[in-house]
Parts: C-alpha cells; structure tokens; sequence
C-alpha cells in the first residue's frame, strides 16, 4: 500500500512540474520577442481603442470616429474587445501585450490536463504540450493582441464539450451530467453562439471540423451544433450578430477584388506610383494579376507559400504519415486536426477560397488536436522508435529552426514592425499629439492604429469593418494620387518611416513642408488645399 502511495505522489510530482516547465517555456518563448523592446503590434491598438469605447460609450455598436476610412459604428465581433473592457483598464495599458501569451499558455495547460486525462501518461500529455508549446504559428501570432489566441482557446472547450456530450463516459464529469448528456450538447451550442461573435476564421475553421467529424464518425450532432449556433449567436447577441454577417460580406466583397494584392507593398505595386516590374505593374494591378503580394502567379510564389505554410507548422509534415489512432477521443481529434489542416491548405492554394483570409490564419486552431493525436501515436500507439516517432522529432527540430528564423527576422526588420513600437514612433506620436488639427495620413498604414490611439489624432485609415468601398481606394495599393485624399480629408499632417516612402516618393514634396523628424519617422505638415483632377481610369474594381 505504502508503495502504491508513494508511486501515486512521484506521478502527481511529475505531473505538475512537468506541467510547470511547459507552461514557462511556452511563456518565454511567446514573450522572449518584446524583450528590449517597446510591446506593440497591427491590431494591438484597435482593440485597446474599442475597449476604450465600450467603457466610454456604454453601449454596442460603438464609434470611432479616429478612423476616417470606417462607417459610423462598429460591425466588429464584440466579445474580445468587451473582455478587455472588462479588465482594469490601467492593468490592460501596461501589461496588454501579455494576454495574447498567457491565453495560449492558459490553452496548453488545458491541452496537457485533457491529455493526462485521456491517457493517465505523464508522457504522453507531456509530448503533447510540448508540441504546442513550440509550433512556430503559435508563438507568432502571440506578438500581437488580437481575438485569435482568446477564440481559439473558446474554440477548444467548445469542442471538447461537444465531444463530451457525444462520447460515453464514466470519468468524474458523468456523475454531473451522465455518460452522454444532451444538456451538455446545449451548453456546446451556446458556446459556439459566443465563438460566432468572438472571431470569423476561427468560426470558419470550428464549422469545418464540424462538417467533417460528421462524416468521418457518421454522427450528425457535430453538424447540428453548427446549424444550430447560428440563430444562437444572433439571439444572444440581440441582433448585433446580423451586423456582423454583413461586416463579412464587405470584407468577402473586397477580397474578391483585391485578394491578389494580399500584402502587396501600398505604394511599389501602385498603378499610380508603382515601379515594380518596370512599366509593366499598374497594368497588372488593374487587371487582377498576382504579380505581387503573397499569391504571385510564379513557381517561386508558390513555393514560397509551401515554405511559409511548413514553417509555421512543421507538425504538418508529421499528420502526414500518422494513423488514425484508436480510441474515440483519439479518433476525432484526429479528424478534427485534418480537417483545419486541410482547410489551411485549400485556402491557401485554392483560388477563390483565399478571399476567407490567409490559410495560416486558421492553422492556430489545429495545434491543440494535432498535438494530442501525434501524442498519442507516438507515446501509446506507434511507439517513440518509429517512422511517425521520427517525423514527429524532425518536425521538433523544424520547429526550433523556424523560430530562431523568427526571432532573427523580427530583430532586424528596419520598418513596419509589428511586434514592437518603434521608439522614434512613439516620440512621433508623442509630439504629433500636443500639436492643433485633427487629421494624419500615415505611410506605412501599418503604423496608423497606433498613430491614432496614442496621439489622439484622426488618421487616414480603415479595414477592421464596415463597407470597405472608400478603403479600396487607399489600400491595399494606392489607386489616387495622394493630394486627392490630403484635399477629400482634410489632412493637416502626414507622418512617414522614410525608409518606407518620402514625400519625394510619393510626388507631394511640394505640398509639404518639414515639422519635425525622429529618427526614421518624419512630420511634415500640408501647407495648403490641393486642388487635383483624378484620371477615372485609375480607378480599380
């Protein structure tokens, strides 16, 4: 008996500090890119700026009038932005740019308690934490605060509860509930009804694991949930749901014209002032080729797309050769990683699907059910000595090697950050707030969340909702010459990194003149009205 105890107290001990140092290497590298730096990131400040609203505003849909480029009020998902305005707001100030990493820690540590629990192996659920703790997307997408890690997370336990009420148990939760409860099934769908306005991609990637664990387990529950979450969100959110579609159908709407300019470079691939590709890039921009951005139509593009989807996530390669294990749970964790793989894949290779967002987008909520079907292949099923034991390690090692890649990468990129704020842009904006007038063109547009939350100034920028019609002709390339918007919006200032674009650049030197400069990042005031007659040829829809 005593040695049963005893053999029982070393597994808890090695339970938990397993556990423990999971967690704090999971931390570390989710935080390890901030270090030295100034915390910041792309969607970082819209999100503080819609807390703000909500606890100002007491109301949803909330206005920001800071962005010249959006409709009047929000179409946004509201429920991250109403957890941050939950939270004391000067804790959210300082320490925003740790929630996104403690969420996704907060994920492992459930990834790696189910585990356990699955398997009673401390291995198992350790191999499994491991994984998740390393995947190259993960740590990625933590550098910036945004709704991905938070729906991911709600994704999970959505699905684990939707699991639960399918699959027979006899665990502690069944003296609650039962074996299989249909309460737990309503608890699944009203969960799901909060995930449809928490996150669009991560709903996207929820619905099609859903449509396939119907088919692969021939159970039509899983689908029911789907269907039935819809009016659940609608009902719960008290109509503000119906916004929301129609915020998607805008973005749907705009991608359509615009997804081969995916991440083309604003002012280069221009048809007013692009010079790439010699003559030959505002003729291509106009016609809708991919000669830029992430989609480009050449081999090179393409396997630079198979490069970024594997170095993201080298597990990918080890899903390839893994079994489908045995064991309910196992089994539909299984399907319920494919199928986010797969979807992952379509929309990055499969043309009109891409308008849905970049692939890699919904990678982040196949890590926790790839890492519990690979633990287990390689811990209980395959054993650690064989082919998917070795895939697993060289994905591991991959994984290590597009880190340093990363971190690399991001320590020595020269403009638009978006992890940390430049310094020299926080004294720009720091400057640019005490002086008088309202409106502020900023280039890179990446830099304009911030520009307006910290300067409190109102900036020529848009995109997080709304109809994106008035944004189309600012981004993703400009398609008017830059004194059409400094005159249409009244633009008192325009702030540029310059070794992004100048003034000269962008052919309004003459209609500038210099405020202030730090660094790499310049002020210039607009002297006066311009007065400009737009060619209608270099419109593009």
């Amino acid at each position: 008996m005593t040695d049963l105890i005893l053999a029982r107290s070393l597994d808890v001990l090695s339970f938990v500090c397993v556990g423990v140092l999971l967690a704090g290497l999971a931390l570390y590298l989710r935080v390890r890119v901030f270090i030295g730096t100034r915390p910041g990131g792309v969607d970082t400040w819209y999100y503080l700026a819609s807390a703000e609203a909500i606890r100002r505003q007491k109301r949803l849909p909330i206005s920001l009038p800071q962005y010249l480029l959006h409709d009047k009020y929000e179409s946004y998902p509201p429920v991250f932005p109403l957890f941050l305005a939950a939270l004391p707001p000067g804790w959210l100030k300082r320490y925003f740019w740790l929630i996104s990493p403690l969420i996704d820690c907060l994920h492992l540590l459930l990834l790696y308690l189910l585990s356990f629990r699955l398997t009673d192996s401390v291995l198992a659920a350790g191999t499994a934490g491991l994984i998740y703790a390393v995947t190259p997307q993960l740590i990625s997408e933590t550098r910036n605060l945004n709704g991905r890690a938070f729906a991911s997370l709600l994704q999970t336990v959505c699905m684990i509860v939707l699991l639960r009420s399918i699959i027979p148990s006899t665990g502690p939760t069944s003296a609650f509930v039962g074996p299989n409860d249909y309460r737990l099934f309503a608890v699944a769908v009203v969960l799901l009804a909060v995930l449809f306005n928490t996150h669009t991609s991560t709903t996207i990637a929820f619905l099609v694991s859903t449509a396939v664990l119907t088919v692969a387990l021939d159970e039509p529950r899983f689908l029911l949930a789907g269907v039935l979450g819809l009016p659940m969100a609608i009902v719960l959110s008290g109509g503000y749901y119906l916004r929301v579609i129609m915020n998607h159908v805008h973005a749907a709407r705009f991608w359509m014209r615009n997804v081969h300019l995916t991440r083309a470079h604003q002012i280069d691939d221009s048809p007013i002032y692009g010079k790439r590709n010699g003559s030959t890039s505002a003729s291509r921009v106009r016609s809708g080729l991919p000669s830029a951005g992430l989609y480009r139509s050449t081999v090179r593009g393409r396997l630079a797309l198979v490069a970024r989807l594997l170095g993201e996530n080298p597990f990918i390669v080890a899903m390839l050769v893994t079994p489908i294990p045995e064991g309910p749970w196992a089994t539909a964790m299984y399907w319920w990683a494919v199928a986010i793989l797969a979807w992952c894949v379509l929309t990055t290779f499969g043309g009109p699907l891409r308008i849905l967002g970049p692939g890699i987008h919904y990678m982040k909520a196949s890590v926790f059910p790839t890492a519990y079907a690979l633990a287990v292949a390689v811990n209980i099923q395959e054993g650690a000595v064989s082919f998917v034991g070795l895939a697993v390690l060289i994905s591991l090692i991959a994984s290590f090697a597009a880190l340093a890649y990363f971190y690399r990468y991001m320590a020595t990129r020269r403009s638009e950050h978006t992890a940390s704020t430049p310094p020299d842009l926080a004294q720009a904006a720091a400057y640019l707030r005490d002086l008088p007038g309202t409106n502020v063109l900023v280039l890179p547009t990446m830099y304009a969340d911030y520009v307006a939350y910290a300067s409190r100034k109102a900036v020529l920028w848009g995109g997080h909702s709304g109809d994106l019609t008035q944004l189309e002709e600012f981004f993703p390339v400009i398609r008017k010459r830059l004194q059409t918007f400094m005159q249409q919006y009244a633009i008192d200032y325009i702030v540029f990194d310059r070794t992004y674009a100048t003034p000269e650049r962008v052919d309004v030197a003459d209609r500038l003149e210099a405020i202030e400069q730090f660094g790499t990042i310049a002020i210039y005031g607009v002297r006066a009205a311009v007065t400009v007659d737009e060619p209608t040829t270099l419109r593009s829809r």
